[in-house]
């Protein structure tokens, strides 16, 4: 009997059907994947909105001019964040240069900055924006992070539960914003 040498209708015995890179092309069950997914989607409607505020005129000021006239607090919890990173990076550099002189104790210096950056994302996760830009300019600053630092995200036990929820705590504050 003669032996096929390829197939072209059936598939192969070793996969599944289902599985065929063809059908279904292959997924990343991550949670990095899911929080990708949800900035890009959040952030894809978001700035439609904001696009619709700045080109129609019979959308009302209140969706892109907030009422009060403090600012969002996530701005100052963001510039919180970024001053955290640098003075980390700062105790990084300097612990470097105590190793390359051979100073013994400088497995310390790190540690406090590490911790309060660390603290500062936590914070910034949890907390719910407060307006539109707000909102905005917390998704940019994150998505920035994933695309430089994912794994502050991959690393921080429940930061997806911490960004999911103050989202969702965003929406009412905007929602009272606009109405």
């Amino acid at each position: 009997m003669i032996q096929a040498d390829s197939v072209y209708i059936t598939p192969p015995t070793n996969t599944s059907a289902i599985d065929h890179p063809m059908m279904f092309p292959p997924r990343d069950p991550t949670r990095r994947r899911f929080l990708a997914v949800v900035a890009v989607a959040s952030v894809v409607s978001a700035g439609t909105l904001a696009a619709a505020t700045a080109t129609d005129p019979s959308v009302p000021a209140a969706v892109a001019v907030p009422r009060h006239s403090r600012p969002d607090p996530v701005f100052g919890l963001i510039e919180a964040h970024r001053k955290a990173g640098r003075d980390h990076e700062a105790a990084l550099d300097e612990q470097e240069r105590l190793e390359r002189i051979g100073d013994e104790a400088v497995d310390w210096i790190g540690e406090a900055s590490c911790h309060a950056a660390f603290n500062a994302f936590d914070v910034l996760l949890a907390a719910p924006a407060a307006t539109l830009p707000g909102i905005l300019a917390k998704l940019a600053y994150l998505q920035d992070i994933a695309k430089r630092d994912a794994w502050m995200f991959n690393d921080r036990p429940g930061s997806a539960t911490l960004l999911i929820e103050s989202f969702a705590a965003s929406i009412p504050n905007i929602s009272a914003v606009l109405s």
